[in-house]
């Protein structure tokens, strides 16, 4: 009868140790998963950051264009013209 008691003690305690380091296991996996999903969520919002900024200085060059084209009837080159400028007699040009 004791060899049983000490067995089933062994059972009982190794069945413990085991549903503990299964537990375990799924924490320290969950963790992982954790820490991975704040670094994709860190440069996602990173990333809309900028997006943001970078459309709010879109629309703001927008409503500068649209108000010199109104009032100042401007408009926006689509291409840039570049020229020279001879100096006196030397035939040298300086590009501007």
């Amino acid at each position: 009868m004791e060899k049983k008691g000490i067995i089933s003690l062994g059972v009982t305690i190794l069945f413990i140790w085991l549903f503990y380091w299964y537990i375990i296991m799924n924490i320290s996996r969950l963790e992982r998963e954790n820490l991975y999903l704040d670094k994709n969520i860190k440069e996602l919002i990173k990333e809309r950051d900028q997006k943001k900024l970078e459309l709010e200085k879109l629309t703001d060059l927008s409503k500068i264009e649209r108000e010199m084209r109104e009032k100042k009837h401007m408009i926006i080159s689509e291409k840039v013209n570049f020229f020279r400028i001879k100096k006196n007699s030397d035939d040298e040009t300086l590009g501007v």
